[in-house]
């Protein structure tokens, strides 16, 4: 037997391996040296002949190891078949043994790169054929049979630490690949088997098989609460899909947003098998945490992968997305029913522009000062007007939040207004002397006087010496307010005089009521009323501390 220093010479020299470069539809699988872990699942061992197995023998030596780690060094390494040794007779013509790789359904073998020794010693009539054969026939090169007595002995690539580079062997198109020996004798003879050593042998250290894989992948049709249509979307949703492949399996399913991939399965492959992935996923579940994306309308994209890298065509769905609670209300504002009474009627208006259109309203009653709990939220119309009773004298903090069709409202996003209610005015006069009650304190007081001349409506405040009063009036028609204004000054010698433009038809047919604050101390209010159209008279009311 030939030893690896003398066959190194032999190698082909029109073999020549280059790493190889993977083309769209194309997978690899690898097996034993060039494997990870050395392993190899994807080359099979047989012998056609079931009746005198014994003929032949295989050896599975991954990893191979520079020295040997079979019974007959190099000829036992890697992936190895054999004759016999010791037979009494040889083997009949036609009979073989190999190790077979073969391509799954669908595909196509093109391309292999491999390290392998295969020979015959002591063989004149070259009975033994030990070759590389592709769907049974011998690929061009890779056999050893000459006319020489002894035999030959073919080294390609050479075991793993020889430093001799794999071979690669291109434009393959084949469905199965064998490398083994077969009894090539004329019909009456036999093949002889080794007496003492192996007469024949094939062995292959690693393999790096190239399938083509020219058929993508089925997408099933996907479902989920992520994939209704017509609904608006938040939080984290999901999406369940299946997918199926006949060539190489199903490598991953993507999901996504716009043209940018946000979540992936990826099924179990393993590319030392000739099917690396599985031919189907089963149903598969992939969510989206919608807080990543903004509010509005998003392009939902499923596509399954194959081994191969083909892509499933593509399942699309458009969503739209709002995690956002509406913004506060505009114009939030507190008008009692009646002068210097505890119920009120809030007005505002709902901030435009909205994905999710607005559906509710929210309102709280706290104490503007103190330590008393808030009342409970109640529910208004989106768009008002809501009417609460707060809970007695005092001032009073009113909080109006909006929610949307996606069901998101958040008290933060809440409009505020205060207002006062004064206390019952006492029926006693006494300055306490000799009364037993104790000392009195004069409540400040408010008064207005109002007059409307043409458009302009003038209001007059009387109070206390000095203070801050806010003034502001509404103006209603047929329910709904039409005008609405506030401006605020110092009195000055206990007086103080604000004056508001109306719009004509305002001042002619409108409800005004006027109301003045001071300080969260006092407050007053007044409705005008229609004496002639260009004179009104006010209902005047007063309030003392609130």
């Amino acid at each position: 037997m030939r030893t690896w220093t003398a066959t190194i010479s032999a190698v082909l020299a029109a073999v020549i391996w280059t790493a190889p470069a993977m083309a769209a539809g194309s997978y690899q699988v690898s097996a034993c040296n060039t494997a990870p872990e050395a392993a190899n699942n994807s080359w099979a061992w047989a012998t056609n002949d079931p009746a005198r197995p014994s003929h032949y023998a295989q050896h599975i030596n991954c990893p191979y190891l520079l020295g040997g780690n079979g019974g007959n060094a190099d000829q036992e390494g890697g992936l190895s078949t054999t004759d016999a040794l010791g037979l009494s007779s040889g083997a009949e013509p036609g009979t073989s043994a190999d190790w077979t790789f073969t391509a799954p359904a669908g595909t196509t073998i093109t391309e292999l790169t491999y390290e392998r020794y295969i020979g015959q010693t002591l063989d004149p009539r070259n009975s033994w054929s030990p070759a590389l054969r592709a769907d049974g026939a011998i690929v061009p090169g890779e056999t050893c049979l000459d006319t020489v007595e002894n035999g030959e002995a073919c080294s390609v690539g050479g075991p793993p630490g020889t430093g001799i580079e794999p071979a690669r062997i291109t434009g393959l198109d084949a469905h199965e690949l064998t490398l083994g020996i077969i009894c090539q004798a004329p019909s009456g003879n036999e093949c002889v088997t080794g007496a003492t050593q192996h007469q024949v042998w094939a062995a292959m250290y690693g393999a790096t098989v190239t399938v083509s894989d020219p058929t993508p992948p089925s997408l099933g049709v996907p479902s989920g609460s992520l994939w209704e249509a017509g609904a608006f979307h938040k939080g984290t949703e999901s999406v369940a899909v299946e997918a199926s492949d006949l060539g190489g399996g199903v490598q991953s399913i993507v999901l996504s947003v716009d043209g940018r991939a946000m979540e992936t399965y990826n099924a179990p492959c393993n590319f030392t098998f000739p099917q690396p992935c599985p031919s189907s996923t089963g149903s598969q579940t992939l969510s989206l945490p919608t807080t990543q994306l903004s509010d509005g309308k998003h392009i939902l994209t499923l596509a399954a992968v194959d081994a191969a890298g083909n892509q499933s065509s593509v399942a699309s769905q458009e969503i739209t997305v709002e995690n956002s609670a509406p913004p506060a209300p505009l114009g939030l504002s507190a008008t009692p029913t009646q002068t210097g009474g505890s119920t009120f009627t809030l007005t505002w208006s709902d901030p435009p522009e909205q994905v999710a259109p607005i559906t509710s309203a929210l309102y709280q009653v706290c104490p503007a000062t103190g330590s008393a709990s808030c009342s409970a939220p109640a529910g208004a119309p989106a768009t008002g007007p809501a009417t609460l009773t707060v809970p007695g004298a005092g001032s009073w903090n009113i909080a109006v939040w909006l929610g949307n069709a996606a069901g998101n409202a958040n008290p933060a996003n809440a409009a505020h207004t205060t207002v006062v209610v004064p206390a019952p005015q006492s029926s006693g006069s006494g300055t306490g002397k000799g009364s037993g009650r104790g000392p009195t304190t004069t409540k400040p007081k408010l008064h207005i006087t109002e007059t409307l001349h043409r458009s302009e409506l003038i209001v007059h405040v009387s109070g206390p010496p000095t203070g801050r009063v806010r003034v502001s009036f509404t103006g209603r028609l047929k329910g709904k307010i039409t005008a609405r204004g506030a401006k605020t000054a110092l009195l000055k010698h206990r007086r103080l005089t604000v004056r508001f433009k109306l719009r004509r038809r305002v001042a002619a047919h409108a409800l005004i009521r006027i109301s003045a604050r001071l300080d969260h101390k006092a407050a007053a209010t007044s409705t005008l009323r229609r004496r002639h159209c260009d004179l009104r008279q006010r209902s005047r009311g007063s309030a003392g501390v609130a």
